[in-house]
């Protein structure tokens, strides 16, 4: 992992003082989406909300045609308190939490410096829902996937294009917090090195997988025990026509000290997921998602509950606007047996 860090240390130090930049463009991006959200099965009332997202964006040339862009995401934070105190961040403030700097190397691949961005998960790849993933469309279903960059602060190295639409990717990543200074000192707590790879061997397959580890904090102890944390997630999508169906799997190996830790220490989660969309035309699309998350315990013998979600999605572009609406049923949220809901999204989305 320190050659990692070494080899991107050095390939950033090493640009920044061989080249020169001209002075770039700045552009603003976003989008704002209303929603209705009526649920059954648990104790909440109908949900109605408006979320908006900025993205300030500023891009340039240097003198040997390489380029660089900047991006600062802006989120109204929906926690936050209402005390008055200057030092409070209440409810609704924008919140620069997702920040990245690119430089494009043409056939050299890509550099990029992250906060709270540029995740490279592939848990969602196989996904064709119409709307959103199947986990996101209202309700917190409780299922654990595995990490990505987005959690982290994260040096990257992205390949150009290879043969068959293939490339790659790794990461070093530390602990953050959004917004991160540019001259902070990194947060104590684990590292972790991330790896991902995308092929598209014939026309309208693509397949993707990605893999994590976490890395002890030096501190002295072996906080890991017996199992350190590690995952990953692996992905078929194939569109023909009008049609386009999703495989994939998700894994998670949470930290452990012990591997005989009792009961009700789960060893690794396991998702699986299929989905299939069709295009009726340029405007109208629907879908169908069925996704299973299981919990695989480190006694053979505790029984497990496996969540069940089921989506049937259908979005419509109104020119400007999209229309979307999503019916979800969930089955032993959070691995808990029988607790069972149904959901139902409306959301209209703008972008601008």
């Amino acid at each position: 992992m320190k050659n990692i860090t070494k080899i991107l240390f050095v390939a950033i130090t090493s640009l920044s003082l061989m080249l020169s930049a001209k002075a770039g463009e700045l552009t603003v991006n976003g989008t704002a989406k209303a929603t209705y959200n009526a649920s059954s099965g648990v104790q909440k009332d109908n949900g109605i909300g408006i979320t908006n997202e900025l993205n300030f964006t500023a891009s340039g040339e240097m003198d040997n045609g390489f380029t660089w862009t900047y991006s600062m995401e802006l989120d109204p934070t929906t926690t936050g308190d209402t005390a008055a105190s200057p030092s409070n961040t209440p409810p609704g403030a924008a919140l620069n939490d997702d920040t990245q700097v690119t430089l494009t190397m043409n056939d050299m691949g890509t550099l990029k410096v992250c906060v709270s961005e540029c995740g490279n998960n592939k848990k969602y790849a196989w996904d064709a829902s119409a709307y959103t993933s199947a986990s996101d469309t209202g309700l917190s279903e409780g299922m654990t996937y595995p990490a990505d960059e987005g959690s982290y602060a994260t040096l990257q190295y992205h390949t150009p294009e290879l043969p068959f639409g293939t490339t790659a990717s790794i990461a070093h990543g530390n602990q953050k917090v959004d917004g991160q200074s540019g001259n902070t000192q990194a947060s104590s707590g684990d590292s972790a090195s991330f790896y991902s790879l995308t092929t598209k061997p014939i026309d309208g397959l693509t397949l993707a997988a990605s893999y994590y580890e976490k890395n002890d904090y030096d501190n002295g102890t072996d906080d890991s025990g017996d199992q350190a944390e590690e995952g990953g997630a692996y992905a078929a999508k194939y569109s023909m026509g009008n049609v386009t169906v999703g495989y994939g799997k998700s894994f998670k190996a949470p930290e452990s000290t012990a591997i005989t830790a009792g009961g009700t220490t789960v060893e690794y989660y396991e998702n699986t997921g299929m989905s299939i969309a069709y295009a009726v035309n340029d405007d109208l699309s629907i879908s169908y998602t069925t996704e299973t998350g299981e919990a695989n315990y480190q006694t053979s013998s505790t029984t497990n509950y496996d969540v069940e979600v089921d989506s049937v999605q259908l979005a419509y572009s109104l020119g400007g606007a999209t229309l979307s609406i999503a019916r979800t049923d969930y089955e032993n949220l959070s691995y808990k047996d029988g607790q069972d809901a149904v959901d139902t999204i409306i959301a209209m989305t703008f972008a601008f």
